[in-house]
């Protein structure tokens, strides 16, 4: 019975240790900022029978591009256009970046997915939207992020 009670008092004091050891601080988060990059929310547009999801990949981690996660979904209309050429990035004061590449599906079909990339852009901006123009005949659909804290 002693070995018994010695063994859930080990068992007991290693799951706390192990529990406090990989908890995530403030400082700790303050120390390294990859643990403080921000998770940005999926954005949805639904007109004219397609919707539209776009997801930030990594508007906070400083890579090569600025990548966005796109959906496009419909029963009735074709989606037979390229992503990149109606697409661009436009920061808070109005500048527009064009999309410098899709990966994902092809042209046509009721479904598609893909990545949507930009330049990087080389000064700081409080907030930046996607918009994608003419997709089903709506002039433009925008998907925007707040890039302060809040």
């Amino acid at each position: 019975m002693k070995q018994w009670f010695v063994v859930i008092l080990l068992l007991a004091v290693s799951t706390v240790i192990a529990a406090c050891g990989s908890a995530t601080t403030a400082t700790e988060t303050e120390n390294n900022p990859a643990l403080a990059i921000p998770n940005f929310e999926t954005k949805a547009s639904s007109e004219n029978a397609v919707t539209v999801e776009v997801t930030p990949l990594n508007l906070a981690d400083g890579g090569a591009s600025l990548d966005f996660e796109i959906a496009f979904n419909t029963h009735s209309v074709d989606l037979a256009f390229d992503p990149a050429a109606i697409s661009v990035l436009r920061d808070d004061q109005g500048r527009e970046y064009p999309a410098i590449g899709w990966e994902g599906a092809g042209p046509g079909g009721h479904h598609r997915s893909g990545t949507l990339r930009f330049k990087v852009l080389d000064y700081a901006t409080t907030s930046i939207e996607v918009v994608l123009k003419g997709v089903a005949d709506v002039p433009e659909r925008v998907f925007h992020w707040s890039l302060m804290e809040s």
